[in-house]
């Protein structure tokens, strides 16, 4: 639920801690917000923020691009590829039908390569590895591609079965990383804030000053936290309901949407999705569908963003909203 662009988070954080210092030089103690928790403890906080997000660069423009090429390079990245697999599954039939002849079953049984997407990458090879299996069973010796063989395509098959089982287990470890880092960040609502985030930190650190020296110029420079100076989200009534072959769908009234209104973020679980609003529905009621959700429980977030992806009404479930037709 971002409120803060996360190009000001960190400037926001060391300009804190530039107060802080100054705080504790103007009062000549260590000040402590709550015992145990002072200076130090913010820029420790600070430094876990930092990490967080220095790793999910790593995985996102590091990692996951280095598995996915790997990946895509086994297979081939087009069927002209000569370091790939596909260019030698264009080969495959030609080579068939010269040891077996046109009539033989095997000929006229050779996988179609179809569709070339990342989730078929499995289901061709293997397809392909079925058929040479029993090619190589009907001949006096296995058949080969040049110096390409059924070994070197179930090598190839146990090769991207591992990156794509590296990717996945990448993927989850960068939502939960996204989720960890929101998490000590603090920048949500009051009722789903740690009491340990950054942000309420902050806060805590604004009621410690004012209360300390009300009016005094240590009190009058403290930093914005927020932009819109803390001023709660507006609420969006809304209703959902489960359909069949796993689609959520949501609808609300678009006249309650705030101005500057472009975004839907809709979140179950890890699962985070947006899609991006358009014109003025007919009838004032904007329909949503979300495909591959189930439900667990309740919906757990439902948000208004800007173009910017920042957070601009909060939507809240009215069961009592009917469903369109």
């Amino acid at each position: 639920m971002p409120r803060i662009p996360e190009p000001t988070r960190l400037p926001i954080v060391d300009a804190h801690i530039a107060h802080y210092g100054e705080a504790n030089t103007l009062y000549g103690i260590s000040l402590l917000l709550v015992p145990g928790f002072g200076l130090p403890e913010l820029q420790a906080l600070r430094t876990v923020y930092a990490q967080l997000g220095a790793d999910i660069v790593l995985l996102d423009q590091g990692t996951l691009p280095n598995l996915r090429s790997l990946r895509d390079g086994t297979f081939g990245i087009d069927s002209t590829d000569v370091n790939g697999v596909w260019i030698r599954l264009t080969q495959y039939k030609k080579r068939v039908t010269t040891l077996l002849g046109k009539r033989n079953p095997l000929s006229r049984t050779v996988p179609n390569i179809g569709e070339v997407t990342i989730e078929r990458y499995l289901t061709i090879l293997r397809s392909f590895a079925n058929h040479w299996a029993l090619v190589n069973a009907s001949l006096a010796s296995p058949m080969v591609l040049g110096p390409f063989t059924i070994a070197t395509l179930l090598a190839a098959i146990a090769a991207i079965d591992t990156k794509l089982t590296e990717i996945q287990a990448a993927i989850e470890l960068l939502v939960l990383k996204l989720e960890q880092k929101e998490q000590v960040f603090g920048d949500e609502e009051e009722d789903e804030r740690e009491l340990t985030s950054i942000v309420a930190r902050l806060l805590l650190y604004h009621s410690e000053i004012e209360a300390r020296s009300p009016g005094q110029p240590i009190a009058d420079s403290l930093p914005e936290i927020f932009p819109d100076g803390g001023a709660p989200l507006p609420t969006i009534p809304f209703n959902y309901v489960a359909q069949a072959g796993a689609v959520v769908k949501t609808w609300y009234n678009f006249a309650s949407a705030p101005a500057g209104a472009a975004i839907l973020f809709f979140k179950e679980g890890g699962l985070a999705l947006t899609q991006t609003l358009g014109p003025a529905p007919i009838g004032g009621i904007q329909v949503n569908l979300w495909n591959g959700v189930t439900l667990v429980g309740d919906l757990d977030k439902f948000e208004i963003r800007n173009a910017d992806g920042l957070t601009i009404a909060r939507g809240v479930r009215d069961p009592s909203l009917p469903e369109p037709a």
